[in-house]
């Protein structure tokens, strides 16, 4: 990837993937310990946890909540403004897959018209107005510096086997064409990545050949570090699965990009297996953003790099683990 300098460019960041926790500090401490991407989600039609974090709302332009849209827009300007790339994404629940559990399938489903799941691929009328809201998004960033990449849509189809893998390149297409033709953007690159959640061993499934996207589409999948087996066994499948998507790049000549990486702490204690997963995204030249910098949760054992203090909700910072990311974006 290059930038608008002719320069490359190498994105090693973070996620910021709960809605409501970003900080207006946050970005100036990603980039002071060395980060320059962060990913910024939100959450359009869907089932999520926690209260006042569905984004939709038809009424509006653009189907956004009005509130929540200005949100968004400020947590993508509080990163621009530090100087760091970002990563704007639209997730959907529903539009992904729809059948993730019985409740999430009664919300996208209510009348129980779709066995198959409600989601973009079987019910055109909701995949319209999605493709409506990249179009609005698109308008009000097309002219902003420092958009690495639209997400269009993570995980699509989760469960999927190989007959839906045109269904999901066209719909991406079909996003990428929408807002190139009528948001009348013709520069962000687009991130795109396979089906069945992102399954980063089916990446170059995701590949599109269609000459109008050439040097315009990056490729993506998802890189969390499974800790069941022994430790040499889940080592292996870090180099196995990122291998995929090394392959991918090194045979299509196409830029990748990891946009979720990342190992609970509560099943990396001592941080061996964050530490070899950011050895080998360095070592191969792919980038990523690290699942994730805040989260609402007081337990020091999942994800997220800033925690509460259970008593007061001060932030608690895992400087372990933090240290570990600094130490390979300053790399």
């Amino acid at each position: 990837m290059i930038g608008p300098d002719g320069i490359p460019v190498m994105l090693r960041g973070m996620n910021e993937g709960t809605w409501g926790e970003m900080r207006a500090t946050d970005a100036p401490m990603i980039a002071a310990q060395g980060g320059n991407v962060v990913r910024v989600l939100i959450r359009w039609w869907g089932l999520y946890g926690g209260s006042d974090v569905e984004s939709r709302f038809d009424a509006a332009p653009g189907h956004f909540d009005p509130a929540h849209l200005s949100q968004f827009m400020r947590e993508i300007q509080w990163c621009i403004d530090a100087g760091l790339w970002v990563v704007p994404v639209i997730d959907s629940n529903c539009g992904q897959n729809g059948l993730q559990d019985a409740n999430m399938a009664r919300y996208c489903d209510p009348s129980g018209t779709y066995p198959g799941g409600r989601n973009f691929w079987t019910d055109l009328t909701q995949r319209k107005l999605f493709k409506d809201a990249w179009v609005y998004l698109a308008g009000l960033l097309k002219a902003k510096p420092r958009i690495a990449f639209y997400e269009l849509l993570p995980e699509p189809l989760s469960g999927r086997d190989a007959s839906w893998g045109d269904d999901v390149s066209q719909f991406y297409q079909e996003l990428m064409t929408a807002i190139e033709d009528e948001a009348g953007d013709l520069r962000t690159p687009f991130l795109v990545g396979p089906r069945d959640a992102y399954n980063i061993n089916l990446a170059d499934e995701a590949y599109i050949a269609t000459p109008r996207w050439k040097d315009r589409v990056v490729y993506t999948g998802n890189l969390f570090i499974r800790t069941k087996g022994t430790q040499a066994d889940n080592i292996a499948n870090i180099d196995s699965r990122l291998a995929s998507l090394v392959a991918m790049r090194n045979t299509r000549n196409v830029p990748v990009f990891i946009q979720q990486f990342g190992v609970r702490t509560g099943d990396d204690p001592g941080n061996v297996y964050l530490d070899a997963g950011l050895s080998r995204l360095t070592a191969a030249g792919v980038g990523y953003t690290g699942w994730q910098w805040r989260q609402n949760t007081a337990s020091p054992d999942e994800y997220a790099v800033i925690i509460e203090d259970p008593a007061t909700g001060a932030d608690i910072v895992k400087s372990d683990v933090l240290a570990l990311y600094s130490k390979y974006w300053k790399a």
